[in-house]
C-alpha cells in the first residue's frame, strides 16, 4: 500500500498568514479559458498521463467540470463529475475536522496526549499530544515507509493496531513537537481516538456528522464488500506502458489516514464547508485547522490540521494531495480568490497537483510553475 503526499515549495519568499494581506485580479473564468483548460486535459489524456474528473470553482458556483478517459476499461464505462474515486490522504481533512467536532463538543482537546484514549501505546508514544499528530510533528515512524505494508495484510484487510505494530518497536524520529515528518501513522491514532471518545465506528461518525450534514451522498468510507455505483476502477501503467489493473488494497489499511471515496463534486461541498464559518466548524475551529504552526515549517510550507498552508503565484493556498494504488487526488483552495480546484484521479503513478497548478496557472494568466 501507498500513501503518496507531496509538498509545494516555496523559495525566498516571506510567508504571509492572513488572506487579508492579499489582493487579485479576478480569476479569468471565461468559456475562452474553459476551452483552453479542456484541450490541456484532453491532451493529456491522450498521453496517458491523466484519467479522471475534475471539477473548478469560482466565487461559490462550479465553473467548470468534466470527466476524461475510462472508470472502467473492461466496460468502457466513462469517467464523469459523479465517478467515485479513492481520495486517499485527503482523508486527513476529515479526521482533522472529527477531531475538532469532538474538542467543539467538550469530548477532548488537541493539547491531550494520545495515551489518554488510545491505551497500551509505546511509552515514547504516550506523551504525543493530538495536535502533534495533526500537524506531523510527532515523530512517529510512518508506517507505509515500511516494507510490512506492502504484503498481505494491505490487500486482505487489517486492524489499526496491527498496522502500528509494524514501526511500535522503533525509536522516534525526533523529539515531537520539534519539526515535521508527513506520517501516516499519526492519522490512524487519531482516527482510533475518534472510536473511542464518540464511541461509534470511525465511517459512522463521518456519516452522521460530515456527509450527511453536508449533503456529500456520493461519500463514504471505502470497505471491500460494499457496492457502489459509479465506482471507478484503479489503474497502473505495466512495464511496457499498456494499463493493467492496480493491486488492490483494503481500506482498513489506510483507515483515517486514506480510507475514504468521493466525487469532485462533493469534494467541492467539503472545500465550500471548511470556506464559511459556522457551515461545519466554528470560526475558532478552523483558524486552528487553517493555521500557521512553526513547527511544522518544511519544503516552504506549513502544514495545519489536514492541510498544507504555501504561496503559489504569489498567492495564499491551502491544499492536499493523496495518492493510493491505482488513484490520485487534489484538491487546492486559493481563499482569497474564491478559487477551488478539485481532481480526482484512477490512473497510478501521476501527478495532479501539477496538473492543477497548470489550471490555476490559465485562470490567473500566470506561466505554470516547474513540476
Amino acid at each position: 500500500m501507498e500513501l503518496h503526499h507531496v509538498y509545494v515549495l516555496v523559495v525566498g519568499t516571506a510567508f504571509l498568514v492572513s488572506s487579508s494581506q492579499f489582493a487579485y485580479a479576478q480569476v479569468d473564468a471565461s468559456s475562452a479559458t474553459a476551452q483552453r483548460i479542456d484541450t490541456y486535459l484532453s491532451k493529456q489524456t491522450a498521453e496517458g498521463a491523466f484519467r479522471g474528473s475534475i471539477l473548478i470553482g469560482v466565487n461559490d458556483h462550479i465553473a467548470f467540470e468534466k470527466g476524461y478517459g475510462l472508470a472502467n476499461e473492461e466496460w468502457s464505462g466513462a469517467n464523469t463529475p459523479l465517478t467515485k474515486f479513492r481520495i486517499a490522504s485527503l482523508t486527513k481533512q476529515f479526521t482533522g475536522a472529527c477531531i475538532l467536532l469532538l474538542q467543539e463538543r467538550n469530548l477532548l482537546s488537541v493539547h491531550d496526549p494520545v495515551s489518554k484514549y488510545v491505551s497500551d501505546l509505546p511509552a515514547a508514544w504516550q506523551p504525543i499530544t493530538l495536535h502533534q499528530l495533526l500537524t506531523h510533528t510527532a515523530g512517529i515512524p510512518d508506517f507505509t515507509e515500511r516494507p510490512p505494508a506492502e504484503t498481505t495484510p494491505s490487500r486482505v484487510g487489517i486492524m489499526p493496531r496491527q498496522t502500528l505494530g509494524v514501526v511500535a518497536s522503533e525509536p522516534l524520529e525526533f523529539a515531537p513537537g520539534t519539526r515535521l515528518h508527513y506520517s501516516n501513522s499519526g492519522y490512524l491514532l487519531l482516527g482510533m481516538v475518534i472510536e473511542k471518545v464518540s464511541g461509534i465506528s470511525y465511517e459512522d461518525f463521518l456519516q452522521k456528522n460530515i456527509f450527511s450534514p453536508l449533503g456529500m451522498a456520493n461519500s463514504g468510507y471505502d470497505t471491500a464488500a460494499k457496492i457502489l455505483p459509479q465506482r471507478a476502477s484503479g489503474y497502473m501503467r505495466g512495464e511496457m506502458g499498456h494499463t493493467i489493473n492496480a493491486r488492490f488494497v483494503d481500506m482498513t489499511g489506510p483507515f483515517a489516514a486514506g480510507g475514504i471515496y468521493s466525487t469532485v463534486e462533493d469534494m467541492y461541498r467539503w472545500n465550500e464547508a471548511l470556506a464559511k464559518p459556522g457551515k461545519l466548524l466554528s470560526a475558532d475551529s478552523l483558524g486552528q485547522m487553517f493555521a500557521v504552526y512553526p513547527e511544522t515549517a518544511a519544503y516552504g510550507s506549513h502544514y495545519g490540521y489536514g492541510v498544507v498552508i504555501s504561496l503559489r503565484f504569489a498567492r495564499l493556498l491551502y491544499y492536499h494531495g493523496g495518492g493510493v494504488d491505482g488513484f490520485a487526488s487534489v484538491i487546492q483552495r486559493y481563499p482569497t480568490d474564491k478559487l477551488c480546484i478539485v481532481i480526482l484521479e484512477n490512473l497510478d503513478p501521476t501527478k495532479p497537483w501539477d496538473i492543477a497548478d497548470h489550471i490555476a496557472a490559465e485562470l490567473f494568466h500566470q506561466p505554470p510553475p516547474a513540476p
